[in-house]
């Protein structure tokens, strides 16, 4: 398959385990993993990334989806710097409107120019540009990094479900990070009519079959993920995120790389 298989770290996964996790994704060759940035985590996302990239020298790393309210995009924009640096090339980042009802309960009122601003503003940063905004989320005033150049530009992916964050992605991102559907490819082949970018895709798999939110569509069979997979790979997704709980699951899911 042409399909990219990648992970997204397990949000149970404890944080003194993160290291074993860390040496079975480089050996089983995965492409890349993605840190999730939610508080439901017994880690801190920027810090479980840095474990990852400092015992590990091949596997990509992606961090996302973060959110442009939680954390300040200048402030992201000097630690995806740094992490950069630090990994060689290896990070990604995927920026999306964060989870309402959590925003909610920390007072924060979200805006929909937020995403698409916090892309323009890191990837101004990012380029070492002094960087000027003065939007309806985001207002800087000629801010610019002191951090070394990048050899290596981080790619920015924009998360989405409906059409308004499809459309949004288009405009901005270099990447679409999203949830595998029924009509996905559908959706990715209507979206990208006139441009086109990666896709990543994730999907939640687990052996027990548990361990994810209530009315997520949880895959535990080997054979159905091996299907859905192999469906999303002739629709031209060119990235599978396989969300998994237990090393058992990671281990399984491998089987997928050496199809």
């Amino acid at each position: 398959m042409a399909i990219k298989i990648s992970v997204e770290l397990a949000h149970n996964c404890p944080l003194e385990e993160i290291v074993q996790h860390a040496v079975a994704l480089e050996s089983h060759g995965y492409y890349r993993v993605w840190v999730p940035d939610t508080i439901v985590s017994p880690w801190e996302a920027w810090v479980a990334a840095g474990i990852l990239v400092h015992h590990t020298s091949r596997i990509l790393i992606g961090l996302g989806v973060t959110n442009p309210y939680t954390r300040h995009p200048v402030v992201v924009a000097q630690m995806a710097a740094t992490m950069q640096h630090l990994s060689d090339g290896r990070l990604a980042l995927s920026i999306g409107k964060g989870i309402p009802r959590f925003l909610e309960k920390v007072g924060i009122d979200q805006k929909p120019t937020a995403v698409e601003e916090c892309i323009t503003v890191l990837r101004s940063l990012l380029a070492g540009d002094r960087t000027t905004i003065n939007g309806k989320a985001l207002q800087i005033d000629g801010i610019r990094l002191r951090t070394a150049p990048l050899n290596t530009a981080v790619s920015l992916y924009a998360a989405a479900i409906g059409p308004a964050g499809w459309e949004a992605a288009l405009r901005v991102a270099d990447g679409v990070a999203t949830i595998w559907s029924d009509k996905l490819g559908e959706t990715a082949k209507q979206a990208m009519s006139e441009r086109e970018l990666p896709v990543a895709a994730l999907i939640p798999f687990s052996l027990s079959g548990d361990a994810f939110p209530e009315g997520w569509h949880v895959i535990s069979s080997p054979d159905e993920l091996q299907e859905r997979v192999s469906a999303m790979d002739r629709q031209g997704i060119d990235e599978v995120i396989v969300a998994y709980r237990e090393l058992a699951d990671l281990e399984t899911a491998a089987g997928l790389i050496s199809v």
